[in-house]
């Protein structure tokens, strides 16, 4: 099964108070006002993890690039048509739980 924006989306969707609309003329998941995760275009989807699984996932799938927003890592960007859908939704899932409230977090992880 191959990874794309559609599938990213209704995952997300499972996610609390999670959202799908533009962010600057692109796709974009919200957690509340917060941006996830971006689609600049068709072929990539930018999620927006910690700095240390940025570099985790671009060391470990060939699939994974780094998005730089001045001199820090901002992002990993996924190739969707080579990603592995589940660690796709890991991965979001992953920037959900940096933005989420651990009292919410929490109640997602006992559900």
């Amino acid at each position: 099964m191959t990874a794309t924006w559609d599938s990213v989306c209704a995952r997300a969707a499972e996610l609390p108070e999670v959202t799908v609309g533009d962010h600057h003329g692109m796709g974009a998941i919200r957690f509340r006002k917060n941006v996830l995760a971006t689609r600049p275009d068709d072929t990539v989807v930018r999620i927006m993890v910690a700095e240390e699984q940025i570099r985790e996932a671009v060391a470990e799938f060939d699939w994974c690039t780094t998005v730089m927003w001045g001199a820090t890592p901002s992002a990993v960007a996924v190739t969707l048509a080579e990603a592995d859908p589940t660690v796709v939704v890991e991965l979001l899932t992953d920037a959900w739980r940096r933005r989420a409230p651990k009292s919410m977090v929490a109640r997602f992880d006992g559900a």
